[in-house]
Formats: C-alpha cells, sequence, structure tokens
C-alpha cells in the first residue's frame, strides 16, 4: 500500500472517529437540556389525579369506602402504612383484606376527611377519627395524612403519614 493510500485511509478512519465523537456529545447535550428543562407530567389514561379526588372525597365522606374500593383502586394497588407500622401490602386483595382486619378491629365514632390537596400525580386528605379499638376497648383520636398515587384513573399507592407527637 502506498503512503498516500495509507494517508488518506488514516485520515478518513480519523474523521469517522470525530464524526463519532460528536455525534454522542449531540446527543448528550439533548439529554442535558432536557434534564434541565420541564416535561410534562403524565399519569395515563383515564381520569386526572383531580377527578379520582372530587369522585373519592364524597364517597368517603359519606361513608362509602367501598365503592371507593370497587371503582377507584387498581388491581395492584399497594398501601402503605406510616411510622409504627412500616408495612406495605400489594395487589387488591392483600389491601381489601388489610382493610377488613383494620375495621373488625375498630369502631369509627366519627371521621373527618379534609382536603383534596392536589398534585401532579396524585392527592391527599387529611383524615380526623374518633375510634375505639374493640381487641382493647381504648378509645383514641388519630390524625393522619393520606396520600395517593393515580395513574391510568385509578389509584395505585396509597401511603398514610401519622401525626408524631411533640
Amino acid at each position: 500500500m502506498s503512503a498516500k493510500k495509507r494517508e488518506k485511509k488514516a485520515r478518513k478512519k480519523t474523521e469517522k472517529k470525530q464524526a463519532k465523537q460528536a455525534k454522542k456529545q449531540e446527543k448528550q447535550a439533548r439529554k442535558t437540556a432536557r434534564a434541565q428543562g420541564p416535561e410534562p407530567v403524565k399519569t395515563g389514561k383515564g381520569a386526572t389525579p383531580l377527578e379520582v379526588a372530587q369522585a373519592v372525597v364524597p364517597l368517603l365522606r359519606s361513608g362509602a369506602a367501598h365503592e371507593v374500593e370497587s371503582a377507584w383502586l387498581a388491581p395492584g394497588v399497594e398501601s402503605v402504612e406510616g411510622a409504627g407500622v412500616a408495612l406495605a401490602w400489594s395487589g387488591k386483595p392483600a389491601v381489601l383484606a388489610k382493610y377488613r382486619a383494620w375495621e373488625a378491629d375498630h369502631e369509627i365514632h366519627s371521621m373527618q376527611v379534609d382536603g383534596p390537596w392536589v398534585g401532579a400525580t396524585g392527592f391527599a386528605l387529611r383524615y380526623a377519627i374518633d375510634v375505639t379499638q374493640k381487641s382493647t376497648g381504648q378509645r383514641s383520636q388519630m390524625e393522619e395524612i393520606a396520600v395517593y398515587t393515580v395513574k391510568n384513573g385509578k389509584i395505585v399507592r396509597e401511603e398514610f403519614h401519622f401525626r408524631v407527637p411533640g
């Protein structure tokens, strides 16, 4: 191979390498620009977090929690309990079993539902509950914040945050 051919081949190889590197830098620049700018938040098809909240809150206030369960919980819903419990249930059957166990051991005297506070991916409610635990006979006032995540028009996650004294 002649010196001119080797030089031409080397130049072509260098140009190809530089083009590849430039393309990689351009891709990284686009990625960085996206990371720095806002992007729309999407929760999929179906009811928006606001629409779900507007349907759920009146049902909860009227004592129709079972209607919320059947109409608004996703099949793969996850329920997370807060401080002191720190447990999670996954799947609608497990979450419903958790609800039934709690209901079996508690008598609710009154419940106030405040909110909703609506965000891009869900909503939050504040519960103030006057309740007696049947197994101990102890009556107490409970307060918690529930944060619900909505995807494709259904509640896919609920997380309960308890007020801690102090």
